[in-house]
């Protein structure tokens, strides 16, 4: 009897070991520490260093997706009509963004309403545009994609390839790509006619629109915090840490659910992507929702480089406000994220809406001008009603504005303008405008320099995007050397015949 007694006893003790030995690690996730701007010193006194950003990096935009190529990050997101790319340098700065829309489907397909989750993908020389789609009945919801054999996807013309479909042809979604050992899968979630549960899948591709097997399904919601607001695994998105292995970040939770949040799958060291016992899923979210940051429903990721390679950053949205549901707006944010010491990612917490990240390595930080000496030379005219005054343009304050007179005696395009004295002549290498909310925001904005206010040189006509208050840049060819500059409206965003803005300032750069 003791014996046996000894012998279950051993075997409680190995089995406690083995468990303790095959526990899954945990790391807390690192908190990203904001960042205070230095103080500019020496010939830089005087000047605000703007070497920080806030999130979000839009007002909106859901589900989106960053590739990056020669310098250049092209990114888009749930238009839903269409496709379209924002073209930048800097991401921290995509509301200055060149915004192309470069494909839209025809009518009366199955693939001609709801374009959901567009993924922009270079493989062999060619871009790949993957997207779902249906015919305005989400049932009906396949991938599809388009292809471009163009240097750049903003350029040539794209070519409808067709579906992309496993034997099953159910309905799917969120399809991306991964290369691994010579052999290119696509990764998707998938289920019946678009109800839950929501699993992820994979199946070997023969080329860049052609599934070539069987799928497996090698994620399902197994956890609570996959199953906030439905039983859902989507999005999912590969990334490689350095030392070469395999993840799979995915979204869980219904999108419409604050609870919505990230989890991941790892592939073992030397293991088969079409083997599911090969992933392991890990038991917590790795990211997920923080009310103090104002960041409910985080998720659908992406994720890119710093401009100069040394950094890992993660993009993804969220919604703003709690508990808004799938009508609230999901606005696009970044932040820098790390690896723990097993290898894994550990994207930290996300961050405040107020508070200062420091911008992606290789993004060149700007001087601001100091504009305690500005003021107005002219105007065209301004809207007497709640002070909407050209001299708000330069008060250093988003909340107020310059408008156009409208109500007594209104001025109309083309014939606004508005001229700032800088106090002194200054050398200047660029612009920042911060268009208003709501209306009235301007889309062709002319830019005058002088340093007499009599004779004047103009810069150029410049295009600015329709999103309320984030600042847009706009970087000169050359340095320029003046006093006065003029704003020229040329053109709205919309039907109204008098345009406003928030705020101006001009910059220097430290080449």
């Amino acid at each position: 009897m003791k014996r046996t007694m000894t012998t279950v006893f051993l075997g409680c003790l190995l089995l406690l070991s083995a468990c303790q030995k095959t526990k899954e690690p945990y790391f807390d996730p690192i908190p990203e520490t904001p960042q205070k701007p230095e103080e500019p010193k020496g010939e830089w006194s005087g000047f605000t260093l703007d070497s920080t950003f806030t999130n979000p990096i839009m007002p909106g935009g859901p589900d989106p997706w960053v590739i990056q190529k020669n310098g250049i990050y092209y990114y888009t997101y749930t238009q839903g009509s269409k496709l379209v790319i924002l073209e930048t340098k800097k991401l921290s700065e995509l509301a200055s963004s060149q915004r192309y829309d470069v494909w839209t489907p025809p009518g009366g397909q199955m693939y001609s309403k709801n374009l959901w989750a567009p993924e922009l993908h270079e493989i062999d020389g060619k871009w790949y545009f993957y997207f779902a789609a249906d015919d305005g009945t989400n049932a009906n919801h396949r991938m599809y994609v388009v292809e471009n054999s163009s240097p750049t996807p903003i350029e040539g013309n794209w070519e409808f390839k067709g579906k992309i479909s496993d034997p099953t042809d159910m309905w799917a979604i969120d399809g991306t790509v991964l290369q691994h050992e010579g052999q290119m899968y696509m990764i998707w979630s998938g289920g019946n006619a678009g109800a839950a549960p929501q699993n992820l899948y994979i199946a070997k591709m023969s080329n860049p629109w052609t599934i070539s097997g069987e799928k497996v399904m090698i994620s399902q919601p197994d956890f609570a915090w996959e199953k906030n607001g439905s039983a859902i695994n989507e999005g999912p998105q590969v990334l490689i840490n350095p030392q070469g292995r395999v993840y799979i970040v995915y979204s869980g939770s219904g999108y419409w659910s604050d609870g919505y949040c990230l989890g991941e799958l790892a592939l073992r060291d030397g293991g088969d992507p079409m083997n599911p016992a090969h992933w392991k899923k890990k038991v917590h979210p790795v990211f997920a929702v923080r009310s103090e940051s104002s960041a409910f429903g985080p998720g659908h990721n992406g994720f890119f480089k710093s401009p100069d390679g040394t950094e890992d950053w993660i993009i993804y949205h969220a919604r703003s406000v709690a508990n808004q549901g799938a009508s609230g707006g999901r606005n696009p944010r970044i932040q820098r994220f790390s690896w723990n010491p097993d290898g894994s990612p550990n994207f930290g917490l996300p961050t405040s809406l107020s508070a200062q990240h420091k911008r992606p390595s290789g993004e060149p930080f700007r001087y601001i001008h100091d504009k305690s000496k500005w003021s107005i030379a002219g105007v065209s005219s301004e809207e007497p009603t709640d002070s909407r005054l050209a001299s708000l343009l330069i008060d250093n304050n988003l909340t107020t504005m310059w408008i156009a007179r409208y109500s007594i005696d209104p001025t109309e395009y083309p014939d606004h303008w508005v001229t700032i004295d800088m106090g002194e002549t200054a050398m200047v290498d660029g612009f920042i405008i911060s268009q208003k909310e709501g209306d009235r925001k301007i889309k062709e904005l002319e830019i005058q320099v002088s340093n007499d206010n009599a004779n004047w040189e103009s810069l150029g006509i410049f295009k600015l995007n329709d999103v309320n208050l984030l600042r847009q840049f706009i970087d000169l060819s050359e340095q320029k050397q003046l006093r006065y500059f003029k704003l020229v409206p040329k053109l709205g965003h919309d039907s109204q015949k008098q345009p406003g803005l928030t705020e101006v300032s001009t910059f220097r750069l430290n080449n």
